[in-house]
Parts: C-alpha cells; sequence; structure tokens
C-alpha cells in the first residue's frame, strides 16, 4: 500500500509541470494545483496519523500563507528597488530575516504536533518538492 501511494505521488509530482502550463489568466487556480501537489507530496513523506493531520493541515496552511505573504511582497520591494541597489539589498535581508523568524515561529508550532523526526522529514519534503519544482521549470523552458 505504501509503494502505491508513494508512486501515485511520484506520478503527481512529475506531472505537475503541465499544470505549469495553465495561461497567466489562471495563475491562481494554476498556484491552488500546484499547492494541492505539494500537499500530497509531504503528505506522502510524513505519513502522519490522523489525529497529526488533523493537527498539522491547518497550522501548515497557515504556514504556507504567511510566508508566501512575505515573499509577495520581497519580490514587490525588489522590483520597486530596482534603480536603487542599497534599498534593494537591504530589503533583501530584512525579508530574509522576517522568513527566517516566521520558520522559527512556526517550527516551534510544529514540535508541538509532530516528533522531531517527522519534523525533519517535513523540512526535507519541502527542500525535495522545491528542488523538483524547479527542475521541472528548467525542463519546460529548454524544451521551449
Amino acid at each position: 500500500m505504501m509503494k502505491i501511494l508513494l508512486n501515485i505521488l511520484i506520478v503527481c509530482v512529475f506531472s505537475f509541470g503541465q499544470v505549469l502550463e495553465a495561461s497567466a489568466q489562471k495563475a491562481p487556480k494554476k498556484n491552488k494545483q500546484i499547492e494541492a501537489v505539494k500537499m500530497g507530496f509531504i503528505a506522502g513523506r510524513l505519513q502522519l496519523s490522523a489525529d497529526e493531520a488533523k493537527a498539522f493541515w491547518p497550522v501548515y496552511t497557515q504556514y504556507q500563507t504567511e510566508y508566501n505573504q512575505l515573499l509577495v511582497e520581497k519580490r514587490k520591494n525588489r522590483a520597486a528597488n530596482i534603480n536603487n541597489a542599497e534599498k534593494a539589498v537591504d530589503d533583501d535581508f530584512y525579508y530574509d530575516t522576517k522568513l527566517l523568524e516566521l520558520k522559527k515561529s512556526y517550527r516551534n508550532n510544529f514540535r508541538k504536533i509532530l516528533p522531531a523526526e517527522k519534523l525533519k522529514k517535513l523540512y526535507q519534503a519541502e527542500r525535495d518538492f522545491r528542488e523538483e519544482l524547479i527542475k521541472q521549470l528548467k525542463n519546460r523552458k529548454n524544451a521551449n
């Protein structure tokens, strides 16, 4: 059963590249689809119990929302400061610090829900998913 679930998740991860081909007008839907695939990927890696899942997913969803909001703000500020290198560097450090503070804050929340080994797997799964996403984007770009 575990192998079947893992295989399904792997297929989902590799097929998410198709989701990325959606038009720019469908960006919010595309982002939701990517997030759904990401959650499936993480769920497959963590193998949460029912109680863990019930407590974990609302907290993780809130964390992702706050994290993504900071990333959007960081990108907007970077674009606004394109002609002011000093301010751009200062703002990058500011937002990197805010992102790290957010991660630390939620790490404490996750520790209340997950054992250390699953928390370690969570962070590894996030990195693995991000690497796979970048790889798929590069492959799509090179194919076009």
